[in-house]
């Protein structure tokens, strides 16, 4: 009987993601997991560590008084505001394109700390807004910050219930120069800026849960799947990761390769 269900529960996810690949909208246009550099689920559940599910191994730490939490999907680091926050490997980051996403809620209705959700001084930050619901995305574009204009430029504000889970993501393209700040994968803000690559801060680490620059500046905010990706991903793109998960997007991805392959070999 548990082998029946075994086999019935997999068929069932197959035909699942079988339907999302050849019926769904939303399949991403780029190879995700290839363009995968950061990638931080936070479902260990317990420990003081976390890995890079990228494969880069970007392992990181937990500093502080993180607390394992059920997150948005899996389990999630909830930080207190005074000691806690998730430092990685120090690192090269993305130039020519980026995109940084994390599932963030605040503990409160206004943000406690400025730029505190992920932080590469002086490379980029989603660097949301102390006292209000505002979120920037200054990246270091030649010079910083988000030249040819201010660190603030772009800010989204329409966003009132940060006490709740949304998917907060920051893309930037140094071949067009097109910024954006995506929430729950819609486009929310767009800017055309200088068509330069980001600083590399290659001896700098990634900070999630607290900023690098005037302390004291702790998040009291719970952060589930961080995510760096070397290139700017799109509404369609963001759409599988938004609905199923960074895991469930990856499948799909994976299966719409095997799909193409097998396309290719009967056309042979």
């Amino acid at each position: 009987m548990m082998y029946v269900r075994r086999i019935t529960v997999f068929t069932i996810s197959f035909l699942i993601l079988f339907g999302l690949v050849f019926a769904s909208p939303s399949i991403a246009k780029v190879d995700l997991e290839k363009h995968l550099v950061g990638l931080w689920k936070f479902d260990e559940g317990k420990g003081g560590k976390t890995k890079d599910d990228s494969g880069k191994g970007l392992e990181a730490e937990l500093e502080g008084k993180c607390k394992w939490v059920k997150g948005k999907f899996g389990n999630a680091i909830e930080f207190d505001g005074k000691s806690a926050y998730v430092k990685t490997k120090p690192h090269a980051n993305p130039t020519k394109a980026i995109t940084v996403s994390a599932w963030v809620k605040s503990a409160s209705k206004s943000w406690n700390a400025h730029g505190v959700i992920m932080s590469k001084r002086n490379a980029y930050i989603i660097h949301n807004n102390s006292g209000g619901v505002g979120v920037s995305f200054p990246i270091c574009n030649g010079a910083c910050w988000n030249k040819p204009g201010g660190w603030r430029d772009g800010e989204v504000l329409n966003i009132k219930d940060i006490d709740k889970w949304h998917m907060w993501t920051g893309t930037f393209d140094s071949k067009t120069g097109e910024w954006r700040i995506l929430v729950d994968g819609k486009e929310e803000s767009k800017l055309k800026l200088d068509k330069k690559p980001i600083a590399a801060e290659e001896a700098k680490e990634l900070w999630i849960g607290r900023d690098q620059c005037c302390d004291p500046r702790y998040g009291e905010i719970t952060v589930d799947e961080a995510m760096v990706f070397d290139v700017a991903l799109s509404e369609a793109d963001l759409k599988p990761i938004y609905e199923l998960g960074i895991d469930g997007a990856l499948a799909v991805d994976s299966l719409g390769k095997l799909t193409v392959s097998w396309a290719r070999i009967r056309t042979e």
